[in-house]
C-alpha cells in the first residue's frame, strides 16, 4: 500500500520531443535516480493544474507530484508492502 509522504523534493529530468521525463530526485539529501516511469497522469485541484508520475527506483515504487502552477515538487507518497 501507499504510505503518503508529502515532502518537498528537488528532480531533474530531460525533455525529448516537448515532454518532460523525471530521470533523478533528491529527497532528504539522498539522491534517486528513477530507473523506470511506470505512469503519468494530469489531475486538477481546483485551477491548480497537476502531474503525478509513479516512478520506480531501486526495489521501491514513488509517487511524484509536480505542481505545474507553482512549478514546484512534492514527494507525494512511496509504496511500502504490509
Amino acid at each position: 500500500m501507499y504510505q503518503t509522504i508529502g515532502e518537498a523534493i528537488e528532480v531533474i529530468g530531460v525533455y525529448t520531443n516537448q515532454t518532460f521525463a523525471p530521470r533523478k530526485f533528491l529527497w532528504q539529501r539522498q539522491e534517486y535516480p528513477i530507473e523506470k516511469i511506470t505512469f503519468i497522469t494530469d489531475v486538477r485541484d481546483g485551477i491548480t493544474r497537476k502531474r503525478r508520475y509513479s516512478v520506480v527506483s531501486g526495489a521501491q515504487s514513488y509517487r511524484l507530484l509536480f505542481n505545474r502552477n507553482e512549478e514546484t515538487w512534492v514527494l507525494e507518497e512511496l509504496w511500502v508492502e504490509s
